[in-house]
């Protein structure tokens, strides 16, 4: 079992806190402004959520898990994050189950034999202390209830690597979606924050991937989950949509901060 990290510290760690402060990001004044229910009124999608602190991105990530729920059910969720931490392999497979306050989110362990290869790898030491991956989770339990997930962790974010693993994904069985995790550029005072949050958005809305990796290369721009995003632009080939671009400036003030968007990525 995998225990939580950031519980307490990103979230909250009592449960009926955590619902509430779940609910409070989707009706925050700067959130999509109502209560999700699953409802099968748009075609199947993936998404972008950040994965900051709740007080900070959390009404950002509600519109993507809001568009989520309108899509209908699944039956599981591939849910891929950057590395941050530096531990563990290229491109790590969580394959124990993940502990949140809200329950149990299970591994697809069937998923999990199917995607595996010489490249991504069992390495549970880059889940243990990666937040990128965990806090999603609770979003996703909040909606659907007991969920199922394939957790992956992305050291490797290069082109190549974020291919290789989308057409993994293409084979893989099942009714599944994809949730992306990355929050868009870090400690910047707003007026460039604004900037450069919107050069790379414009970048995703336009699946311009070579525009990406050349903003991130440079140097300029710091979105930490570029590999996860573009993993899901190439899995999925719909149509690209931006929900909400913020930041925490916006949400919570202060001199400088960090960006934040949700975006959902058609399936088909």
């Amino acid at each position: 079992m995998r225990k939580p990290y950031v519980s307490g510290h990103f979230y909250p760690s009592n449960p009926d806190a955590l619902r509430d402060k779940i609910a409070w990001a989707f009706t925050h004044w700067n959130g999509p402004g109502y209560i999700p229910e699953i409802k099968k009124i748009a075609p199947q999608q993936g998404i972008i959520a950040p994965h900051a602190g709740y007080d900070y991105s959390g009404p950002v990530a509600a519109f993507s898990f809001g568009s989520l729920a309108n899509s209908g059910r699944y039956d599981f969720f591939v849910v891929i994050g950057p590395n941050h931490t530096g531990l563990g392999s290229a491109i790590s497979i969580g394959n124990e189950d993940y502990l949140t306050p809200l329950g149990v989110a299970r591994v697809r362990k069937k998923a999990i034999d199917e995607i595996q290869d010489d490249l991504i790898v069992v390495d549970n030491l880059a889940h243990a202390e990666e937040h990128s991956v965990e806090v999603e989770i609770p979003f996703l339990q909040y909606i659907y209830g007991d969920v199922e997930i394939v957790p992956i962790v992305m050291m490797d974010q290069s082109l190549e690597a974020a291919e290789h693993l989308a057409t993994r994904l293409r084979r893989l069985s099942g009714n599944f979606t994809i949730v992306a995790s990355s929050d868009l550029n870090h400690y910047l005072p707003l007026p460039r924050l604004r900037k450069l949050d919107g050069y790379f958005s414009s970048a995703v809305l336009n699946r311009d991937i070579k525009a990406i990796y050349r903003y991130e290369y440079s140097g300029e721009i710091s979105a930490c989950g570029f590999g996860p995003i573009v993993t899901l632009l190439s899995t999925y080939s719909g149509k690209v949509d931006l929900l909400k671009l913020s930041n925490s400036i916006e949400i919570t003030g202060g001199e400088t901060g960090v960006g934040y968007a949700s975006f959902t990525v058609g399936r088909v």
